[in-house]
């Protein structure tokens, strides 16, 4: 049975305590300032769920959000009938319908009502950080533009309510992966786009340098307003062993180590010779396909020092440094059944 709403953050605070939900596409954001349910039966029974602490710390803190959440419920349903992803374009979480919600006392009859319901506005969800699209390069111009309201998300059986990265389909009917523009991972985006464009500008991509293949940008708005929400890539078709150097079972394909190691140092050099780095070396970042041949991706330049000191951090030592570690050290550790 479907859940009938998707905790998305929230955290209880001195004061307040404060959650915020997805239903559908639709998000609430509902505030309970403690002061305001005081001698209610509501406050009665919330302010011991703040009360289970051990360490100074919520023994669960998801407890109290729930049943912020599901005092709501009523309220949350009428306003949000849709209870699903699936198959909904991309262009409604751009937009998405968006409540600020309080729980207070009534000062009557001790009960408390759940007001801001009367009042919408919309917003992006699951943290897209739009960009708007006259500020970048002319670049941007060269590769195919894709409307948000034609790509639809959630739709294979994978999809994970906690965000909408991943396979998408179009409206022609292709599959594609979808990666979004993320507040608080804006430079990663951006770093990769100029990659990705770089990339496709030189025409690298080819059997001897696996790369992410950019397809498009996807777009919001119109033509004077208009945005980057994410970009998509073609889609890699994983290994029946798994999808990348974090799937147990390709730990165990010892006889490919070299050879994915030679096709990763093939790549890179050919993106040296070009003047780009890496910059994102880790296990996550190497997908072995359906013909077992390794692809590199990523290219955020989120450091894992793990594979690269933060000293080298996206230089053309560091990514030769992770590939070292990660085929030198990391990936026989695994073989060997040491833990991460």
């Amino acid at each position: 049975m479907a859940e009938s709403y998707s905790v998305q953050g929230g955290c209880a605070e001195q004061d307040k305590t404060w959650t915020m939900i997805m239903r559908g596409y639709t998000q609430f954001n509902i505030t309970v300032h403690h002061d305001k349910i005081t001698n209610t039966p509501f406050g009665t029974s919330f302010r011991p769920l703040l009360d289970k602490r051990e360490d100074g710390r919520l023994v669960d803190h998801m407890e109290p959000l729930h049943f912020i959440c599901d005092s709501c419920l009523p309220l949350i349903e009428k306003l949000a009938p849709v209870n699903s992803l699936r198959g909904c374009s991309l262009e409604e979480l751009v937009c998405s319908p968006t409540y600020d919600m309080d729980i207070i006392g009534t000062n009557s009859d001790g009960a408390v009502e759940v007001i801001g319901g009367e009042t919408c506005t919309f917003t992006p969800a699951f943290s897209i950080f739009p960009l708007r699209l006259h500020e970048q390069l002319a670049s941007y111009a060269l590769v195919p533009h894709i409307q948000a309201r034609d790509v639809a998300v959630h739709v294979d059986d994978q999809a994970h309510s906690g965000t909408v990265q991943g396979t998408v389909r179009l409206q022609d009917g292709q599959h594609k992966f979808l990666k979004l523009r993320m507040h608080a991972r804006e430079q990663d985006f951006d770093r990769e786009l100029r990659i990705l464009l770089d990339i496709r500008r030189k025409e690298l991509a080819s059997a001897g340098c696996r790369v992410s293949r950019l397809h498009a940008i996807v777009v919001s708005g119109n033509a004077r307003e208009e945005c980057i929400v994410g970009i998509l890539l073609d889609l890699i078709t994983p290994s029946h062993f798994g999808i990348d150097f974090l799937s147990p079972q390709i730990w165990q394909q010892t006889a490919l180590y070299s050879k994915w190691e030679q096709q990763v140092r093939a790549t890179v050099n050919v993106l040296h010779a070009n003047g780009i780095i890496w910059g994102d070396v880790n296990a996550g970042n190497v997908i072995i396909d359906e013909a077992l041949n390794a692809w590199v991706i990523d290219f955020g330049g989120y450091n894992n020092p793990v594979f690269v000191d933060d000293d080298k951090a996206e230089t053309m030592e560091g990514d030769w440094q992770g590939i070292g570690r990660l085929f030198g050290e990391w990936l026989p550790a695994r073989a060997r059944g040491e833990p991460q």
